[in-house]
Parts: structure tokens; C-alpha cells; sequence
């Protein structure tokens, strides 16, 4: 045969099947439009230039990554429905004399044809949109725009690497099934899978147990830290469980709900609910990946959302001074001596609302066995396995304590004053084999410097002598610059943005260079350090960091959501065909059009809106465990983080809605057609 017929073969059968080759091509050219956007702005020379670039590049590296994962797996899924809606026309021409070989060839043309189509119109996108989404990075990271326009060759020639394995993978597992197939098994493959399901009870519990064991992890888990470690854990249980309930799950209560005589003998239920049992056992998997897909979506924007309108109270909470400085010193008589130098400093040197400093020491114990509070060094043992017996101590002689708040207090050995966010405790405290009567749990404490800890945290006021005591036995457990003592000083600064910045800057200077001349000077040990913090230079780096992520949230979430939507329409397109004669023999039996139309609207209502009911079930079980991962970015206003959740999870329904209305016509139209 000549290769021209092959080619015209190849075109007819795109054009002829258009209802799903379209929407595959455009699926195509969305994922190769998203991957160079991304690999655009990871290769973009003016982006390593940027203040923070490395926060921003590792972001959209992991995008890259995400989006080359997603496209394999969805592409894959998208192409296997094709063949699905193909296979009694391939058997056909194989029938009527074409060789397997000969229908590979015409595969190779149509793959050849949508690959060169969806790659061509993916890079034009790309190269279209790209500069669009650069400007939309640089203002959720606060730069200002860059004039110019480039095109990315390296991020060209990576799409066509990338999607020419992945077009050729399709090929080649299109032309196994051609080969492996035989002719009358394609003919008939359409009306395969008619037989009753079984109900699977022991995949249906299972599934039961997974997802109440990631919910039961996602709600019970109490520590930031913890939550980090098993986050992945639950989120793997939870997949297992909505893809084991979509499969097995839905067929047993399916079942089960058949099982109620006087319920399911209606005209309406009876047909809903026969319907439902037939097309779950094919669409169980599909409708699962809405629902994962769905909530990973919800998850995204909802969380990258909540961070970037709570930069102002993550700066608060990280350093709610103008500056801060904190030396680390081998004595408290050291670091009391360089205050007093370096506030002279400042007071000619700046203007300042408020000044505080705390000479103090930090540390973790370990809690052993009977309860006692160790300083120890770690065994090997991780966060996760120690997430029960950790704690953050920060301890304060008496002195200070009374300069900070002008309470004068008087503590004999033996006795502390004990903070743990404002809550009452036990009466005594174990530390080190040393029993510490808590004299008063204090209600509030100002912090001086970075009040932000990942885990759970207690200051103590202590008299001279406990506080050279518990400082040489946490010298003695733990050695090195991790053992040294700390002078901490906020500074609040008056006037303008612009002055505070000025001083903030001039004071952070002055700190490190007074910090070089005492070092230099003997007055320090080698191995002391300084270290400074800047309100606004913490702004610009949390900026860099949230607004990427916020990025990477929009841009993997409009990628999901195409997913999503891609596979609702391929759902409507394969039970319209599934639906279609099994509607009309329902017609002849009896129920009217008005009937039948009812019957298929509730079907497809219950089936497309059971993935959007599990997702926000999802998000609502997974909001304790988000709450304490955002809390490692020192994230706690748990209202905003409600209502961010809130306000995405409507949105989406609203856009699910939309996508639903636009689909269903297409199911409509092959059901009813007549």
C-alpha cells in the first residue's frame, strides 16, 4: 500500500473522532504550554540575578519536575480512553484486510500528526504566555517588572525531549495492545464488562481502614514537627483508601442501599441506582482521580494563599523588633560587657521607640523514661521518634528578667518563675536529675529575639546560681557553640519606612563590626558568632519565598484542574455511548422521555458530585495536620487559614459546577440522540 493512503487514513480517523481527539490534542498543547512557561522562568537569566533567586529556583525546579510526572501519568490516561472509544474501528479495519503491521503505520501518522500539532501549539502558547508569567512571579514576589521579550531555546528543546518520549511510550503501548488484541475482540470490546460487579468486601474494608487511618493521623497529630514526618504518610493512606472505596467501596453500599426493597423498587431509585453499579466498576478509577486531583488543588491554593496574606504575621511573630542582634559568648559576664559597649554605640547612632535585651541561655532536653528532662545529644533517633520528648528551654537569670519587666523578684535555689505559652503547669519541674519548684506559671512574657519554635518550648526565670548550674550541665552535655550563652536585643526604631530601613541597616553594620573589633580584641572566643536579623530584608526574603510557592500553587493548580476537567469530559463522552442503548431500551419498555432524562440527570449528578464531596470531606480531615505544617512557617492564625480554606473550596465548587454543566451537554447530546 502507498504510504499517502496511510496519511489520509490517519487524518479521516482524527477528523471522524473528533469529539475525543480535540480535547486529547488540547490536554497536549496545555501541559507542553506549562512546561516551558516553567522551564522559561527556571532558565531565565535575569531571574539568577534576583534578590533570593534561590528560593524562587528551587520552587519552580520542582514544578518542572511535578508538571513532567503529571503530564506522563495523565497523557497515558487520556490516551488509553482514545483507544477505548477505538478499538471496534481498529478490529473493523482489521477485518477487512489490513494488516496489524499496516494499522500500526496508521497509528505512527496519528501519533505524528497530534504530537506535531500539540508540541507546535504548545511552544507557540508558551512563547506567548511566557511573559505573562514572569510578570505575574515578579509581582507576587514584590519586583518590578522587566522589560523585553526572549524566547527560551533550552526550554524548547527540553519539551520536545520530554514529549517525544512520552508521544513515543503512548505509541508503542498503543501498538502492543494491536498486536497482543485479537479482531473479534475489538469488535466486541465495546459491549464488554455488561456482567452485574461483585461486591469486594475485603478491598471495601480495607479501604475503610486506610482512609480512617490517614484522618486518624491528620487529626491526631500534635506536633509541627511530627506532622512534617507523617504528612506523606497519610496523604499515601488517604489515596489508597479513595481509590479502594471508589473501586470497591461505592459498589457495596451500592449493594447494600439495593438490599432496602422498599427503597429500591422506584422508578427513580431503581434505575439510578442499576446504573450507578454498572458504571462504577469502569469509571470508579477516573472519578478517584477527580477527587485526588480535586483536593490537591483545594490543598494548594489554600495553603499558598493563607501564607502570602499572613506575611504580615509571620514577620510579627519571626522578629517583631525594627532589628535584632544576638551574640553567642562563652559567659554571662562576657555578653553583659559587650552590651553595654554596643548600646553606647547605638544610642549615638540611631534613633530608636524601644530597646530590649536578654542575656539568657537555649537548649533542648529530652524527656528519659521516669520523666525527667535531660540535656542529652541525640542518639540517631529522629524528629519523628522523639516527637514526644522534646522541648525547647530557654533559661533567664532573675536579674534580667526584673530590668525587662521592673518587677524586682526574688528566687531562692531551687525556685523558677515558668512560661510555656501562657498556660499553667505542673507544680515542680525535673531537669537533669534537679527538682525545680515552680514558684508562679507566668501568664505573658516578652520575648526578646526569634520567639518561633518548631517545637514545644518553656522559659525559665532562675537565680545566679541555677543559672550557672544548668548552664555548665548543658555545657557538659553538649559542648561547642551549641552549649554558649546568648545576648539577645531587639531594637524598635522611629521614624519613616524609608529612616527605619536606613537605621536597620546601619545597626545591623555596626553590630558586626563591633562584633569583628571584640573578637579581634580577645574579648570573645573563637568560637562565638554573631547573628542579625532585619525586618524589611525579612520581608523582601518571605516575599521571595511565599509569593513562588503562591506561584507554583496557581500554576500546578490550573494544571490539575485541567486534569480534572479533562477527565469529567471523557467520564460524560464514555457513559453517554455506555448510557445510550440501555436508555432507549428503557424508553421502549415504558418510561417516558421526561423519565428517562430525570433518571440520567440524577446519575450523573450523584457520580460527578461524589468527587467533590469527598474532596472537601478530605480538606476538612486534613485542615488540623495543614495547620501544624503552616505553623513551621511560623503561620498560626488559624482564622485566616479557615477562611482561605473556606473561600477555595467555593470557588472551586463553583468552577467544578461550570465544568460539569459544559460536559454534561455533550453527554446529553450522544444520549438523546436519535
Amino acid at each position: 500500500m502507498r504510504n499517502g493512503l496511510f496519511a489520509k487514513l490517519a487524518l479521516v480517523n482524527i477528523k471522524k473522532n473528533h469529539q475525543t481527539y480535540v480535547p486529547y490534542i488540547l490536554a497536549s498543547l496545555f501541559d507542553v504550554a506549562m512546561l516551558y512557561m516553567m522551564l522559561f522562568i527556571n532558565n531565565n537569566a535575569g531571574m539568577k540575578r534576583i534578590r533570593h533567586s534561590g528560593d524562587v529556583l528551587m520552587i519552580t525546579s520542582m514544578g518542572v519536575g511535578i508538571i513532567i510526572i503529571f503530564s506522563f501519568i495523565f497523557l497515558l490516561y487520556s490516551n488509553s480512553f482514545l483507544m477505548k472509544r477505538r478499538q471496534k474501528e481498529l478490529g473493523l479495519y482489521n477485518i477487512l484486510g489490513l494488516e496489524k503491521r499496516h494499522i500500526s503505520i496508521v497509528m505512527s501518522m496519528e501519533t505524528v500528526i497530534t504530537s506535531l500539532i500539540s508540541l507546535a501549539g504548545g511552544i507557540l502558547v508558551g512563547i506567548l504566555g511566557s511573559k505573562l508569567v514572569l510578570l505575574l512571579l515578579l509581582k507576587l514576589i514584590r519586583l518590578p517588572a522587566a522589560f523585553g521579550f526572549e524566547i527560551g531555546i533550552q526550554a524548547i528543546i527540553t519539551c520536545l525531549e520530554v514529549y517525544g518520549v512520552i508521544f513515543a511510550v503512548i505509541l508503542l503501548v498503543n501498538i502492543r495492545k494491536v498486536y497482543k488484541a485479537k479482531p473479534i475482540e475489538l469488535l466486541k470490546a465495546e459491549n464488554a464488562g455488561e456482567r452485574e460487579p461483585k461486591a469486594k468486601w475485603l478491598m471495601a474494608l480495607i479501604g475503610f481502614i486506610c482512609l480512617f487511618a490517614g484522618y486518624y493521623i491528620a487529626v491526631t497529630t500534635e506536633s509541627p514537627l511530627s506532622a512534617l514526618a507523617l504528612f506523606f504518610v497519610a496523604v499515601l493512606l488517604v489515596m489508597a483508601g479513595t481509590y479502594l472505596l471508589f473501586t470497591a467501596g461505592s459498589i457495596v453500599i451500592l449493594k447494600i442501599m439495593r438490599w432496602n426493597k422498599k427503597f429500591y423498587y422506584k422508578a427513580k431509585n431503581f434505575t439510578a441506582i442499576s446504573g450507578m453499579l454498572y458504571r462504577m466498576k469502569q469509571n470508579a478509577v477516573g472519578l478517584a482521580s477527580i477527587c485526588i486531583l480535586s483536593t490537591g488543588v483545594l490543598l494548594m491554593v489554600s495553603t499558598t494563599v493563607c501564607l502570602n496574606s499572613g506575611i504580615d504575621d509571620i514577620i510579627n511573630l519571626r522578629c517583631p523588633s525594627d532589628v535584632s542582634v544576638m551574640y553567642k559568648a562563652d559567659s554571662k559576664e562576657q555578653l553583659e560587657n559587650i552590651r553595654a559597649k554596643l548600646l553606647q554605640e547605638i544610642e549615638d547612632q540611631a534613633s530608636y521607640e524601644k530597646l530590649n535585651t536578654e542575656i539568657n541561655f537555649s537548649s533542648t532536653l529530652v524527656k528519659d523514661g521516669s520523666g525527667n528532662w535531660k540535656f542529652e545529644k541525640s542518639d540517631g533517633s529522629t524528629f519523628s521518634e522523639l516527637q514526644n520528648q522534646l522541648e525547647t528551654l530557654t533559661v533567664v537569670p532573675q536579674e534580667e528578667y526584673s530590668r525587662i519587666t521592673g518587677e524586682e523578684i526574688s528566687l531562692e535555689p531551687g525556685e523558677v518563675l515558668a512560661y510555656r505559652d501562657g498556660k499553667a503547669g505542673e507544680d515542680a519541674l525535673e531537669i537533669h536529675d534537679s527538682v525545680y519548684q515552680v514558684k508562679e506559671w507566668l501568664k505573658d512574657y516578652e520575648y526578646v529575639g526569634d520567639n518561633f519554635s518548631s517545637m514545644d518550648s518553656i522559659k525559665l526565670i532562675v537565680n545566679d546560681e541555677d543559672f550557672q548550674k544548668l548552664y555548665e550541665e548543658q555545657a557538659e552535655a553538649y559542648g561547642g557553640v551549641s552549649s554558649m550563652a546568648s545576648m539577645e536585643m531587639d531594637v524598635y526604631l522611629n521614624g519613616t519606612e524609608e529612616e527605619k530601613e536606613a537605621d536597620a541597616s546601619k545597626i545591623r553594620d555596626l553590630a558586626m563590626e563591633f562584633f569583628d573589633g571584640q573578637k579581634e580584641a580577645g574579648n570573645l572566643p573563637a568560637e562565638s558568632y554573631c547573628m542579625t536579623s532585619v525586618r524589611y530584608e525579612l520581608y523582601e526574603s518571605f516575599y521571595s519565598l511565599f509569593g513562588g510557592i503562591l506561584f507554583l500553587g496557581i500554576f500546578l493548580g490550573l494544571l490539575f484542574l485541567m486534569g480534572a476537567a479533562m477527565i469529567i469530559y471523557y467520564k460524560q463522552v464514555s457513559e453517554g455511548y455506555e448510557d445510550k442503548d440501555r436508555f432507549e431500551i428503557m424508553q421502549k419498555v415504558g418510561m417516558t422521555h421526561k423519565e428517562v432524562k430525570s433518571s440520567i440527570h440524577r446519575q450523573i449528578l450523584m457520580v460527578f458530585f461524589l468527587p467533590l464531596g469527598m474532596a472537601a470531606l478530605h480538606i476538612a480531615m486534613a485542615f488540623p495536620m495543614v495547620k501544624r505544617l503552616l505553623a513551621l512557617f511560623s503561620m498560626t492564625n488559624i482564622g485566616l487559614f479557615a477562611g482561605c480554606t473556606v473561600i477555595t473550596i467555593l470557588v472551586f465548587a463553583v468552577i467544578y459546577g461550570i465544568i460539569y454543566g459544559l460536559t454534561a451537554r455533550t453527554y446529553y447530546k450522544i444520549v438523546e440522540r436519535r
